[in-house]
């Protein structure tokens, strides 16, 4: 019976003779490769002929595993990455590296993702990668560009971070970042739980702030959502103040910001930058100002909020 594949752009698949092997490495390499349907790049499997190369049959599956790392038969493709492969390997651990050492855009957050889900399926037993992409996952959840996206994000990252949990329960950036999530997503008794498991480790100061979070919860001083529905909120508002209907957005922001315990569980800024924008459309200067004020007292180093109230105070 033949096996499915996925369709993946570029990519051929060819299926070997059963009991196929592929050498490679000058014969270090020997790959069991049996009858299963192999992705190539289009202009590998043209010039196909007889037995399938090493290098035709490596530059496949990195493509196929990069394009698409949940694809049918990726388990397996990852197995012959990792025993055939060591180049590939190195390559797809610099890039990880490299795009998480700086502040990237979204696209690429959603890039580190996918080649760190590669070396979860090389090595499903490491609590690293589902942990790195958790982390990577939450990163994109706060992301302005991306707050339309949150509530998604927010679910694969505690999926991942879930995955990491039970392979390290001791491990405490899988507990914070795990408890972060659960908190975004109101799951509170879940996360007050992960926050109680790290207090023991705590130096005095993170503890002091862990100790307030969980006091909070028991109290139930909790946003009147979870701060998850706020941030699609903020994606609405913005939406609503780019097509024209700045009194709407401005209503939207105003009601974000009169949840005092999400504002003090989540100082951004740009939420009074942008109503300050709305009203700054609507003729409302004096609210302007005092909304641009209160941004910068969040953040003093933010430009346009400083810029837009240079111009407002002329």
């Amino acid at each position: 019976m033949e096996r499915k594949t996925t369709p993946l752009p570029g990519i051929v698949y060819f299926t070997p003779p059963p009991e196929a092997v592929v050498t490679g490495l000058d014969g270090k390499v020997e790959l069991k490769v049996g009858n299963l349907p192999l992705p190539l790049l289009e202009q590998d499997f043209l010039a196909l002929s007889g037995e399938l190369g090493y290098d035709a049959l490596g530059r496949g599956i990195y493509q196929a595993l990069r394009s698409d790392p949940g694809c049918l038969n990726a388990q397996e493709y990852a197995r012959l990455l990792k025993e055939g492969y060591p180049h590939y390997l190195s390559e797809l651990a610099s890039h990880i590296l490299m795009l998480g050492e700086k502040e990237v855009e979204v696209p690429y957050l959603d890039r580190r993702v996918n080649l760190l889900r590669i070396f979860a399926l090389m090595e499903p037993e490491n609590a690293h990668f589902p942990l790195e992409i958790g982390a990577t996952l939450l990163d994109k959840g706060c992301r302005f560009s991306a707050l339309h996206l949150s509530t998604m994000t927010l679910y694969r990252a505690e999926e991942y971070l879930e995955r990491a949990f039970r392979l390290s329960p001791d491990n405490p950036k899988v507990l914070s970042t795990l408890a972060e999530v659960c908190f975004l997503l109101g799951k509170y008794p879940r996360a007050a739980e992960l926050w109680q498991g790290l207090l023991p480790g705590l130096a005095p100061e993170a503890a002091e702030v862990v100790r307030t979070r969980l006091e909070k919860i028991e109290k139930g001083e909790l946003p009147r959502v979870p701060a998850v529905d706020y941030l699609e909120a903020v994606a609405v508002a913005l939406s609503l103040q780019q097509g024209g209907a700045s009194d709407e957005a401005a209503a939207v922001f105003g009601d974000i910001m009169a949840d005092e315990q999400f504002a003090g569980e989540f100082p951004m800024a740009e939420i009074p930058y942008l109503c300050a924008l709305c009203c700054s459309d609507l003729g409302r200067g004096r609210d302007a100002r005092l909304l641009l004020r209160q941004a910068l007292k969040l953040n003093p180093d933010f430009a346009e909020a400083r810029e837009a109230l240079e111009k407002l105070s002329e």
